[in-house]
């Protein structure tokens, strides 16, 4: 999901994104508790397990402009614009819907020097925007009724929500309406924080 500034109408990419947030963090409410239950594994032992798939030897974080995708591996490009600072994108984010293995390449992308915590948020705050992401195209690819539910809500169509949805583009929280932070704010004290 590509994220816009408030100021950034075109497309009505800024109203997808305050709209979407919202759809999420409701979704986010009703899934916590099949989500809870879905596993008997620790958080600690599903951790372990994602990092073993996702690490330094699996993971290609690169610059644009000094490195590029590397077939095999799982990428994350870092670019930086005038307009929006340092953009982190995940490219194949959909491909990842375990939230271990988000935490897992999220840890590394935290290490990487061009992440800023000030900037972009903590780890957990990252991994809610991520969770978001995939709530969204998931409603958009879902049921007929659920699709035209969350056509209705966003006033977009299924095939425009998707085609926002593609990747995941993570901007500098200072440009994050107030209404977008709350929404990824909530999914993260939901999904992202203590007793995984």
């Amino acid at each position: 999901m590509r994220i816009t500034s408030a100021g950034d109408q075109r497309d009505g990419a800024s109203a997808f994104s305050v709209a979407l947030c919202v759809l999420c963090a409701v979704a986010a409410l009703l899934l916590l508790s099949s989500a809870a239950a879905e596993t008997a594994v620790t958080w600690e032992e599903r951790l372990e397990k994602a990092r073993e798939k996702y690490n330094g030897e699996t993971v290609n974080l690169y610059v644009r402009g000094k490195g590029r995708a590397r077939r095999g591996k799982f990428s994350v490009c870092f670019y930086r614009t005038k307009k929006t600072g340092t953009v982190i994108c995940i490219p194949d984010s959909l491909k990842i819907t375990d939230e271990a293995e988000m935490e897992a390449v999220l840890e590394l992308v935290v290490k990487h020097e061009y992440y800023s915590e000030e900037e972009h948020g903590t780890l957990s705050f990252l991994k809610a925007q991520w969770i978001a992401h995939n709530l969204a195209y998931e409603m958009a690819t879902g049921d007929p009724e659920q699709k035209k539910w969350v056509e209705s809500i966003l006033g977009m169509s299924s095939r425009q929500i998707i085609r926002h949805a593609k990747e995941l583009d993570i901007s500098p929280v200072s440009l994050l309406p107030e209404e977008q932070r709350a929404a990824y704010e909530l999914i993260e004290l939901l999904y992202c924080t203590g007793g995984k």
